[in-house]
């Protein structure tokens, strides 16, 4: 039997330790053995896996919690084999997974270190030979695959909320969080009984400087509150727009009041010779794979759909959740008991200001309308400040 040479294996499970304590995993050590010829725990530091293995991943409940991407749970799957010490059964997967997707660059690095290390020539995981001009490429995928790794350890439960959704009226079919620390996006939609539950969990892309947007050419994305405005086709984009783009209506009342500028936010996909770009490659708008971006643009409802972009996402149960709802349902009765109807939507965003975006039906001139309106906490006590309408 072809076997690992033993340093190669060494490498690839510390190159894998670092990898994750990148990420911040909470890992401990593994009991017994590794599963291939006899490397022992103590060639391992002391902060890795539990009883799913070295990731400390239950690979099996990925689905369940919304991973929808088939690239990246096979990806995700790989490194656990890695992890559990099954490496020949890794790099025949991983030839598979870099001969489905050829643009996966992560997975493309992920496949040369498993060749290498069979080779016996492998220095260190991500162990690429690139000029020094594409180092800053090498470095992104690195950072990517931390986030996809983390974004696995870190998965909310099957029934947790975030808090930003206090209220989702009945027009309300799917709702968006995107967690910028995170670098990912969390869709939600409604089950068989109207409940709201995780539909989808993607990866993404932000700012290249990151997130909390202040000004025009910041190179950053914006936090708050928005609406996806429209769809826009393939054929009427430049092709760094990938597949489709849904723009947001940034800068938004609440940004104008801040002094915020800038604008062409959006929600896009990637150019087609590139699977996914790292977690900081954009000029400000959040990025998903291609095949990510059509499926969320076949369930989104444009000025219906809230994206709430956060730099951390708090879950709450659903008892957590109802209770915070009832709490700012009667501030907002007693404050505008217009606005208090069943079919409001609630939103709620907490940065350096308190905000409540709240959306509801009404009528003008016997036509129906949406108002739209943005209320501030000042002082312990919320403020409107700002009642628009849609037409």
């Amino acid at each position: 039997m072809n076997v690992l040479p033993r340093r190669s294996r060494q490498l690839l499970l510390l190159g894998l330790a670092a990898l994750l304590l990148g990420a911040g995993l909470a890992v401990r050590a593994q009991s017994g053995r590794i599963r291939r010829d006899g490397v022992q725990p103590a060639a391992v530091p002391a902060a890795l896996a539990d009883r799913h293995g070295l990731l400390g991943l239950d690979t099996a409940q990925l689905r369940a919690r919304g991973f929808n991407d088939a690239a990246e749970v096979e990806l995700i799957e790989i490194y656990q084999l890695v992890a559990d010490g099954h490496l020949h059964e890794a790099l025949a997967r991983s030839e598979r997974l870099a001969s489905r997707y050829p643009n996966f660059a992560l997975a493309q690095l992920l496949r040369g270190d498993l060749l290498r290390a069979e080779a016996g020539r492998l220095r260190h995981f991500a162990d690429a030979r690139v000029p020094a001009a594409d180092t800053d490429e090498l470095d992104g995928l690195v950072r990517e695959a931390r986030a996809r790794l983390a974004a696995y350890a870190d998965a909310p439960g099957p029934d947790q909320l975030p808090s930003n959704f206090v209220a989702l009226g009945p027009r309300v079919a799917h709702a968006i969080v995107v967690d910028t620390g995170a670098s990912r996006l969390y869709l939600f939609g409604r089950d068989s009984h109207g409940k709201m539950h995780l539909v989808a969990n993607y990866y993404v892309t932000q700012g290249k400087l990151g997130a909390d947007k202040q000004r025009a050419g910041d190179l950053r994305t914006p936090l708050g509150v928005y609406f996806i405005t429209r769809a826009v086709g393939q054929r009427w984009l430049a092709a760094v727009y990938g597949a489709g783009a849904m723009p947001l209506n940034y800068p938004n009342a609440w940004d104008r009041l801040l002094g915020r500028t800038g604008g062409g936010i959006w929600l896009h996909g990637v150019p087609n010779d590139v699977y996914a770009r790292p977690p900081l490659a954009s000029n400000g708008c959040v990025v998903l794979a291609n095949t990510d971006l059509l499926s969320l643009m076949s369930m989104v409802e444009p000025d219906t759909t809230p994206v709430v972009i956060t730099a951390h996402v708090d879950w709450l149960s659903p008892a957590q959740l109802a209770r915070r709802s009832a709490e700012l349902r009667a501030t907002l009765a007693r404050a505008a008991p217009h606005a208090h109807t069943l079919d409001s939507t609630l939103l709620y965003f907490r940065g350096k200001h308190e905000l409540l975006v709240v959306q509801y039906p009404g009528r003008r001139d016997d036509k129906p309308i949406t108002h739209r309106d943005y209320w501030s906490k000042e002082k312990g006590r919320w403020r409107l400040f700002h009642a628009g309408v849609l037409s």
